[in-house]
């Protein structure tokens, strides 16, 4: 079975981020790691990531910014709140995880890990610890030892 892959993005070595990429990636998942600070997102990126969701989910509401452009007081049409996150990535809520069909922002591991489909706990689940060896291990059909007592 191949391995699940997603798209993680983070900002510089926020704890929260820190600690949620290694909970996905203890569970074996690969990532495709994106430091907005480093790259940041452009309108057109951030347009294609959030496509119709509301954007009220990815707005980070404890950034200094958010009081800065008033944004505590008056939300302003969505094109314009996508402009003000191109130009000011600590408005983005991190961090964003990604996959082919899906994407969740936060760090509430209950919820990547049902998008992701891992344990909860960020482990491996035990049948993928072995891959192979735990299918044919199934697939077996010869009889358990006898202990002859």
């Amino acid at each position: 079975m191949a391995p699940k892959c997603a798209r993680f993005y983070t900002y510089g070595q926020d704890t929260m981020c820190v600690e949620t990429k290694q909970f996905i990636e203890n569970a074996g998942v690969l990532l495709e790691v994106r430091d907005i600070e480093k790259q940041p997102l452009s309108l057109d990126e951030l347009q294609q990531l959030f496509k119709h969701i509301d954007i009220k989910h990815f707005l980070n509401t404890f950034s200094d910014s958010y009081e800065k452009y008033r944004l505590d007081k008056n939300l302003p049409p969505r094109e314009k709140i996508l402009e003000l996150m191109a130009q000011d990535h600590t408005l983005i809520r991190r961090p964003i995880v990604q996959t082919a069909r899906l994407l969740t922002v936060g760090c509430d591991k209950r919820k990547i890990a049902e998008m992701l489909q891992i344990s909860p706990n960020g482990s491996q689940p035990r049948d993928d610890v072995n891959g192979m060896n735990n299918k044919r291990a199934r697939n077996n059909h010869q009889p358990a030892a006898s202990t002859g007592k």
